[in-house]
């Protein structure tokens, strides 16, 4: 049995239409040049914590096991920086839709409308699913917000932690009702062509 490679610009169905507009026309206006620098901005943010991350730990072993002299807080810096990098990077896999999906509802059903409109349907699902993360961890970024929590080893306030999540799935929110706004133009401009 072998199995065979379908590149995404081969799969059967429409073109999947992403959040961001690929004509440079549409990139000139103001908006998207604003969100284009965001974006960058989001980039750098998020290698920056991978590259700080990965430093840290570097840094660590050779205080620990070089000098014999162990840093204590990396155990508050380490998860920061991983839950700024992780966020980030799925706020910018959302907006390049880059994450994982199948092309089984191209294969099941023939008729392009319906599968822009299912495709649809999981952007408003995934939508509403982003915004009930982020409202529980708005709810657990106040709560440390109001007892004033603070690291044990380093006295940084908790909030640095949590507004990682926050501002991760706000902009996650962001970038769906973008891709819905793009897939419901996409879904009108092809059902006017077929009349």
């Amino acid at each position: 049995m072998s199995i065979e490679y379908t590149h995404p610009d081969e799969m059967v169905g429409p073109a999947y239409v992403k959040a961001v507009p690929g004509d440079a026309k549409a990139r000139q206006s103001l908006f998207f040049r604003i969100e284009a620098r965001m974006a960058q901005v989001i980039a750098i943010a998020m290698v920056f914590a991978t590259l700080a991350l990965g430093l840290l730990m570097a840094a660590q072993v050779v205080m620990r096991y070089g000098l014999e002299s162990p840093f204590l807080g990396i155990e508050e810096l380490a998860p920061m920086l991983a839950l700024w990098g992780y966020f980030l990077g799925m706020v910018y896999a959302t907006r390049d839709q880059d994450h994982i999906s199948g092309g089984i509802v191209a294969l099941i059903f023939k008729n392009h409308t319906l599968i822009q409109v299912i495709r649809l349907a999981g952007s408003f699902a995934c939508l509403l699913a982003v915004c009930v993360f982020g409202y529980f961890a708005l709810k657990f970024a106040q709560f440390n917000l109001d007892l004033n929590r603070k690291s044990i080893y380093m006295r940084w306030p908790k909030y640095l932690w949590d507004f990682s999540m926050v501002s991760g799935f706000a902009l996650m929110a962001f970038y769906y009702c973008l891709q819905i706004i793009a897939e419901i133009r996409d879904l009108k401009k092809g059902s006017d062509s077929s009349k």
